[in-house]
């Protein structure tokens, strides 16, 4: 199970309103998905866990209509779930405890009194638990197990993205944050894909981590690498690409601008001639790891995107 989800789940039950809050809570039905309802408790919840520990918490209705659609894929990846019978055993998910207890430093004994403060229990606990399990264990069969990196792969990669290049003239090596358009979106989804870019554009601008937002963020080629995808000579990007990066000067970051794959922010990272002191040594094999999780960050976004689009086109959802 992914660590930070487990650190996130225990924050959630941990800050979450007491019970005898929760019940003068006048709840309603935002969605349902095929026949499955989302109430506003849950969303509220579901809200808390994904921005525990924010600096800002968005109140804006464009922001919430984001979360829903997000709590909506993920109903859809749990009913997947139950068609193709996938179940945790409870040794797994005392295993997910065990984890969490360690990397929080409490004891059984100490959830549990915190649990009970907030009106809940160590059993409530576990199945929030097993629901990450099985939303874990689905995208690995669905999505993981088609990802498939030969040698071959990361060679070109590494010919493309990281070798020093003899090549005349100079070029540039660029940071990306790529925002994918699905397709046949509707103008509705673009406009959303256009407003988180522009969101993490101010975010960069504010001051924040450029290749950080990438690795949580970006949806293209060298996003595990900080959005690092190398160096490159004049017609060898696409041209919007190309005007942006060649007029920016080193550090500059670009507005966001589209292309017919989506909506990027790119920063130029280092201006050079022929070759750069900056372009790593050796050969791929000398880089394998990052080459690696580079290649296969792409490709999982990509199949997630079109897993997800597959499972949206089959099922029933309306929102209230």
């Amino acid at each position: 199970m992914n660590k930070t989800c487990l650190a996130l789940a225990l924050a959630l039950l941990i800050n979450s309103a007491p019970a005898d809050a929760a019940r003068v809570t006048v709840d309603r039905i935002l969605a349902t998905v095929n026949g499955e309802i989302i109430t506003q408790s849950e969303f509220e919840k579901y809200k808390a866990m994904l921005l525990m520990g924010a600096q800002e918490i968005p109140a804006d209705m464009e922001a919430d209509r984001q979360l829903l659609g997000q709590l909506i894929e993920k109903k859809l990846i749990l009913q997947e779930a139950k068609k193709l019978e996938i179940t945790i055993k409870d040794k797994d998910i005392e295993n997910a405890l065990d984890e969490v207890l360690r990397r929080n430093k409490i004891d059984l004994k100490t959830l549990a009194k915190e649990l009970a403060r907030k009106g809940t229990t160590v059993a409530d606990y576990k199945k929030i638990l097993e629901g990450e399990l099985i939303q874990s264990r689905t995208i690995g069969r669905a999505v993981h197990s088609k990802i498939n990196i030969t040698d071959k792969d990361m060679q070109e990669f590494y010919d493309q993205n990281m070798r020093g290049s003899t090549k005349a003239g100079p070029r540039v090596r660029i940071q990306q944050i790529l925002l994918l358009i699905p397709g046949q979106a509707s103008q509705a989804q673009i406009t959303d894909i256009e407003k988180t870019a522009k969101d993490l554009h101010r975010k960069i601008l504010a001051g924040e981590d450029f290749g950080k937002l990438a690795v949580k963020y970006s949806q293209g080629a060298g996003a595990q690498l900080g959005g690092d995808i190398g160096y490159f000579h004049k017609d060898e990007l696409m041209p919007e690409i190309e005007k942006l990066a060649f007029s920016l000067q080193k550090d500059q970051v670009s507005p966001v601008f589209k292309t017919e794959i989506g909506f990027h922010i790119i920063k130029v990272i280092d201006t050079a001639g022929s070759v750069s002191d900056n372009a790593p040594g050796g050969s791929w094999e000398d880089h394998k790891k990052n080459i690696q999780n580079a290649i296969y960050g792409a490709q999982f976004e990509k199949e997630m995107t079109l897993w997800m689009q597959q499972l949206r086109q089959k099922a029933y959802i309306e929102i209230n």
